[in-house]
Protein backbone atom coordinates (compact mmCIF):
# COMPACT_ATOMS: atom_id res chain seq x y z
CA UNK A 1 0.00 0.00 0.00
CA UNK A 2 2.81 2.14 1.15
CA UNK A 3 4.59 1.55 -2.28
CA UNK A 4 1.50 2.28 -4.23
CA UNK A 5 0.93 5.65 -2.48
CA UNK A 6 5.08 6.54 -3.35
CA UNK A 7 3.79 5.66 -6.85
CA UNK A 8 1.19 8.09 -7.40
CA UNK A 9 3.07 11.03 -5.63
CA UNK A 10 5.86 10.37 -8.13
CA UNK A 11 3.20 10.16 -11.00
CA UNK A 12 1.63 13.40 -9.98
CA UNK A 13 4.87 15.07 -9.31
CA UNK A 14 6.13 14.31 -12.60
CA UNK A 15 3.04 15.22 -14.66
CA UNK A 16 3.11 18.77 -12.41
CA UNK A 17 6.71 19.28 -13.11
CA UNK A 18 6.19 18.83 -17.16
CA UNK A 19 3.13 19.76 -17.64
CA UNK A 20 2.75 22.58 -20.51
CA UNK A 21 0.06 24.38 -18.35
CA UNK A 22 -0.70 25.38 -15.28
CA UNK A 23 -4.82 25.86 -13.99
CA UNK A 24 -5.78 29.07 -12.37
CA UNK A 25 -9.09 29.70 -10.24
CA UNK A 26 -9.29 33.82 -9.75
CA UNK A 27 -12.18 35.71 -8.92
CA UNK A 28 -12.18 39.35 -10.53
CA UNK A 29 -14.73 41.73 -9.13
CA UNK A 30 -18.23 40.25 -9.91
CA UNK A 31 -16.77 37.41 -12.30
CA UNK A 32 -15.52 34.03 -11.03
CA UNK A 33 -12.74 32.96 -13.46
CA UNK A 34 -11.09 29.39 -14.53
CA UNK A 35 -7.90 29.83 -17.30
CA UNK A 36 -5.09 28.03 -17.83
CA UNK A 37 -1.42 29.67 -17.95
CA UNK A 38 1.88 28.29 -19.89
CA UNK A 39 4.59 27.90 -18.27
CA UNK A 40 7.60 28.45 -20.79
CA UNK A 41 8.65 32.19 -21.29
CA UNK A 42 7.82 33.84 -24.36
CA UNK A 43 10.13 35.74 -25.77
CA UNK A 44 8.82 36.78 -28.70
CA UNK A 45 5.88 39.18 -29.33
CA UNK A 46 4.21 39.95 -32.48
CA UNK A 47 4.21 43.79 -32.63
CA UNK A 48 0.29 45.80 -32.49
CA UNK A 49 -1.02 42.48 -30.77
CA UNK A 50 -2.69 41.97 -27.18
CA UNK A 51 -1.84 39.97 -25.13
CA UNK A 52 -3.15 38.70 -21.92
CA UNK A 53 -0.97 37.31 -18.86
CA UNK A 54 -1.08 36.14 -15.21
CA UNK A 55 0.47 37.75 -12.17
CA UNK A 56 0.06 37.61 -8.67
CA UNK A 57 -3.39 36.45 -8.63
CA UNK A 58 -4.37 38.59 -11.24
CA UNK A 59 -4.95 38.91 -15.57
CA UNK A 60 -3.49 41.23 -17.09
CA UNK A 61 -3.48 42.72 -20.82
CA UNK A 62 -1.07 44.48 -22.59
CA UNK A 63 0.58 45.34 -26.34
CA UNK A 64 3.20 43.29 -27.72
CA UNK A 65 4.36 42.37 -24.65
CA UNK A 66 3.81 40.34 -21.34
CA UNK A 67 4.37 40.99 -17.93
CA UNK A 68 3.84 37.17 -16.63
CA UNK A 69 2.36 33.98 -17.63
CA UNK A 70 0.84 34.00 -20.43
CA UNK A 71 -2.85 32.43 -21.03
CA UNK A 72 -2.93 29.44 -23.16
CA UNK A 73 -5.84 27.37 -23.64
CA UNK A 74 -9.27 27.51 -22.38
CA UNK A 75 -10.64 30.39 -20.84
CA UNK A 76 -14.44 30.50 -19.20
CA UNK A 77 -15.72 33.80 -17.12
CA UNK A 78 -18.29 33.28 -14.72
CA UNK A 79 -21.23 35.44 -12.84
CA UNK A 80 -21.62 34.92 -9.57
CA UNK A 81 -25.03 33.54 -10.41
CA UNK A 82 -22.75 30.48 -12.15
CA UNK A 83 -24.22 31.70 -15.39
CA UNK A 84 -21.30 31.35 -17.90
CA UNK A 85 -20.23 34.93 -19.06
CA UNK A 86 -17.77 34.40 -21.63
CA UNK A 87 -15.59 31.54 -23.07
CA UNK A 88 -12.69 31.20 -25.54
CA UNK A 89 -9.47 30.08 -26.45
CA UNK A 90 -5.58 31.43 -25.97
CA UNK A 91 -2.42 30.78 -28.07
CA UNK A 92 -0.12 32.08 -25.57
CA UNK A 93 -1.30 34.96 -24.62
CA UNK A 94 -3.81 35.76 -27.62
CA UNK A 95 -6.94 34.84 -28.47
CA UNK A 96 -7.44 32.53 -31.27
CA UNK A 97 -10.56 30.72 -32.61
CA UNK A 98 -14.07 31.39 -31.57
CA UNK A 99 -15.12 33.41 -28.30
CA UNK A 100 -18.95 33.70 -27.15
CA UNK A 101 -20.57 35.92 -24.63
CA UNK A 102 -23.59 35.69 -22.27
CA UNK A 103 -26.01 38.23 -21.08
CA UNK A 104 -26.36 37.26 -17.23
CA UNK A 105 -29.94 35.56 -18.14
CA UNK A 106 -28.24 32.78 -20.10
CA UNK A 107 -28.90 34.31 -23.76
CA UNK A 108 -25.98 34.85 -25.80
CA UNK A 109 -24.94 38.30 -26.14
CA UNK A 110 -22.38 37.84 -28.71
CA UNK A 111 -19.53 35.44 -30.83
CA UNK A 112 -16.85 36.72 -32.82
CA UNK A 113 -14.09 34.90 -34.39
CA UNK A 114 -10.26 35.63 -33.44
CA UNK A 115 -7.05 34.77 -35.39
CA UNK A 116 -3.72 35.33 -33.62
CA UNK A 117 -5.37 38.06 -31.48
CA UNK A 118 -7.15 40.21 -34.19
CA UNK A 119 -10.89 39.84 -34.78
CA UNK A 120 -11.27 37.62 -38.29
CA UNK A 121 -14.62 36.83 -39.51
CA UNK A 122 -18.30 36.39 -38.60
CA UNK A 123 -19.31 38.81 -35.71
CA UNK A 124 -22.80 38.76 -34.55
CA UNK A 125 -24.20 40.69 -31.38
CA UNK A 126 -28.09 40.09 -29.40
CA UNK A 127 -29.68 41.53 -27.02
CA UNK A 128 -31.16 40.69 -23.17
CA UNK A 129 -33.87 39.38 -25.28
CA UNK A 130 -32.38 37.06 -27.88
CA UNK A 131 -32.77 39.48 -30.70
CA UNK A 132 -29.91 40.29 -33.15
CA UNK A 133 -28.44 43.68 -33.12
CA UNK A 134 -25.81 43.23 -35.18
CA UNK A 135 -23.71 41.05 -37.82
CA UNK A 136 -20.75 41.46 -40.13
CA UNK A 137 -17.23 40.93 -40.88
CA UNK A 138 -13.71 41.64 -39.43
CA UNK A 139 -10.61 41.16 -41.45
CA UNK A 140 -7.51 42.37 -39.09
CA UNK A 141 -9.44 43.75 -36.20
CA UNK A 142 -10.72 45.88 -38.82
CA UNK A 143 -15.01 45.79 -40.20
CA UNK A 144 -15.15 44.70 -44.33
CA UNK A 145 -17.63 44.31 -46.64
CA UNK A 146 -21.91 44.45 -45.51
CA UNK A 147 -22.42 45.38 -42.13
CA UNK A 148 -26.09 44.94 -40.87
CA UNK A 149 -28.05 46.54 -37.81
CA UNK A 150 -31.25 44.40 -37.91
CA UNK A 151 -32.50 47.04 -35.19
CA UNK A 152 -32.55 49.87 -37.07
CA UNK A 153 -32.38 48.00 -40.51
CA UNK A 154 -29.73 49.51 -41.68
CA UNK A 155 -26.48 48.67 -43.84
CA UNK A 156 -22.70 49.76 -43.99
CA UNK A 157 -20.28 48.91 -46.65
CA UNK A 158 -16.86 48.79 -45.23
CA UNK A 159 -13.90 48.94 -47.61
CA UNK A 160 -10.55 50.14 -46.12
CA UNK A 161 -10.48 52.93 -44.11
CA UNK A 162 -13.98 53.81 -45.29
CA UNK A 163 -18.01 53.39 -45.06
CA UNK A 164 -20.44 53.03 -47.78
CA UNK A 165 -24.12 53.20 -47.74
CA UNK A 166 -24.24 50.86 -50.80
CA UNK A 167 -20.89 48.85 -51.74
CA UNK A 168 -18.39 51.11 -54.12
CA UNK A 169 -17.89 49.82 -57.65
CA UNK A 170 -14.64 48.68 -57.74
CA UNK A 171 -11.91 51.00 -59.50
CA UNK A 172 -11.17 48.03 -62.36
CA UNK A 173 -14.83 47.90 -63.14
CA UNK A 174 -14.69 51.66 -63.53
CA UNK A 175 -11.64 51.74 -65.72
CA UNK A 176 -13.86 49.02 -67.81
CA UNK A 177 -16.79 50.90 -67.80
CA UNK A 178 -15.16 53.88 -68.83
CA UNK A 179 -13.43 52.07 -71.52
CA UNK A 180 -16.62 50.73 -73.21
CA UNK A 181 -18.31 53.89 -73.01
CA UNK A 182 -15.96 55.92 -74.27
CA UNK A 183 -15.88 53.44 -77.16
CA UNK A 184 -19.65 53.48 -77.55
CA UNK A 185 -19.47 57.44 -77.90
CA UNK A 186 -16.27 57.09 -80.36
CA UNK A 187 -18.50 54.50 -82.34
CA UNK A 188 -21.68 56.83 -82.36
CA UNK A 189 -19.65 59.73 -83.67
CA UNK A 190 -18.43 57.57 -86.14
CA UNK A 191 -21.49 56.66 -87.58
CA UNK A 192 -22.86 60.19 -86.87
CA UNK A 193 -19.72 61.48 -89.27
CA UNK A 194 -20.93 58.59 -91.71
CA UNK A 195 -24.50 59.69 -92.10
CA UNK A 196 -23.18 63.16 -92.75
CA UNK A 197 -21.30 62.38 -95.07
CA UNK A 198 -23.79 59.90 -96.74
CA UNK A 199 -26.34 62.68 -97.23
CA UNK A 200 -24.03 65.21 -98.35
CA UNK A 201 -22.68 62.67 -101.22
CA UNK A 202 -26.73 62.33 -101.97
CA UNK A 203 -27.03 65.95 -102.24
CA UNK A 204 -24.19 66.52 -104.54
CA UNK A 205 -25.69 63.44 -106.84
CA UNK A 206 -29.26 65.12 -106.56
CA UNK A 207 -27.52 68.41 -107.82
CA UNK A 208 -25.83 66.59 -110.77
CA UNK A 209 -28.29 64.69 -111.83
CA UNK A 210 -30.86 67.59 -111.68
CA UNK A 211 -27.72 69.69 -113.60
CA UNK A 212 -27.85 66.86 -116.54
CA UNK A 213 -31.35 66.89 -117.17
CA UNK A 214 -31.38 71.04 -117.32
CA UNK A 215 -28.50 70.17 -119.65
CA UNK A 216 -30.32 68.25 -121.47
CA UNK A 217 -33.51 69.69 -122.01
CA UNK A 218 -31.85 73.04 -123.13
CA UNK A 219 -30.27 71.13 -125.84
CA UNK A 220 -33.54 69.77 -126.78
CA UNK A 221 -34.43 73.21 -127.19
CA UNK A 222 -31.96 74.41 -129.64
CA UNK A 223 -32.12 71.47 -131.66
CA UNK A 224 -36.05 72.70 -132.30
Amino acid sequence: MKKLVLIIMGVTLFLSVNSDVQRKQIRSGDYDIVCYVALKEIKHFIEGREYFWFKTGEIHNSISQSGGLVLHNEYEKFYRSRQLAEKGNFDYGLKDGEWRTWHENGNIQSISTWKNGQKNGLFLSYDEDGTKIQSGTYNNNEKTKLWINHKLKDTVYYKGDSAFSAKPKSKLKGFFNRIFKKRDSTERAQRKLELQLKRRTDSIERIQRKQERQIKKEKGKKTE
